[in-house]
């Protein structure tokens, strides 16, 4: 049997069955991700060293460089985990149970800079001590 997807009552059919398929976008909620960014003015481009940017992508936290050193941006929460474990390496007490919020003032007082190569896990970190 053929219908006239022409028709009003098919149309309108249709759109009830499948919502978004009329240029609609439907909402979706936010994932739940820190909204703390916590290497913010310390991460920068190895390559050129210029400082990487926080931005949101498809709901997620990244650094992105300005430079266009870099293809792609750095996975927000993969380099600031990276860099968790090193301050927690030699001194886990200064870092335990630390809010994100107090995790930036730490590493703002540690560190000068954190330079990142091409992923994630090429950074290395100058200290300040």
């Amino acid at each position: 049997m053929a219908m006239d997807v022409r028709s009003g009552v098919v149309r309108d059919r249709v759109r009830s069955v499948a919502p978004g398929r009329s240029g609609e976008r439907p909402a979706q909620p936010e994932p739940p991700v820190s909204k703390v960014f916590t290497l913010e003015g310390l991460l920068l481009c190895r390559g050129c060293g210029m400082s990487l940017q926080p931005v949101r992508m498809l709901g997620q936290r990244a650094y992105r460089g300005p430079c266009g050193c870099r293809l792609s941006a750095v996975d927000a929460e993969a380099i600031e985990q990276f860099v968790l474990e090193a301050v927690a390496a030699p001194a886990p007490g200064l870092v335990a149970d630390a809010a994100p919020e107090e995790l930036r003032g730490i590493f703002r007082r540690l560190f000068v800079a954190v330079r990142v190569g091409g992923c994630a896990e090429d950074l290395s970190i100058i200290w300040r001590l």
